[in-house]
């Protein structure tokens, strides 16, 4: 039973090896790409008064997760979402 057993954690020590080794290392944002969209998000989607009934914090972090996909570069939508008023 004692050689099985050492084979096994043999076996399972060097498949954890490899798969440490193989597996690529997790890329970080910078703190300026992280700045830049913070200040982005903000200006897309202002706070709202504590108690509003239309908050915009989710509508905030989908915006800053999509900026950070981006690299920070984000269509500019400065151009709000209204009707004209009808010509008489």
């Amino acid at each position: 039973m004692r050689p099985i057993v050492k084979r096994l954690s043999a076996s399972f020590a060097l498949v954890l090896i490899a798969f440490v080794w193989i597996s690529p290392p997790a890329s970080a944002i910078t703190v300026e790409l992280a700045k830049k969209c913070r200040a982005i998000a903000l200006k897309a989607h202002p706070m709202s008064l504590p108690g509003a009934k239309n908050g915009t914090a989710q509508a905030e972090r989908a915006y800053y997760s999509a900026c950070i996909a981006n690299n920070g570069t984000m269509p500019d939508n400065n151009t709000q979402n209204t009707t004209a008023p009808a010509a008489k």
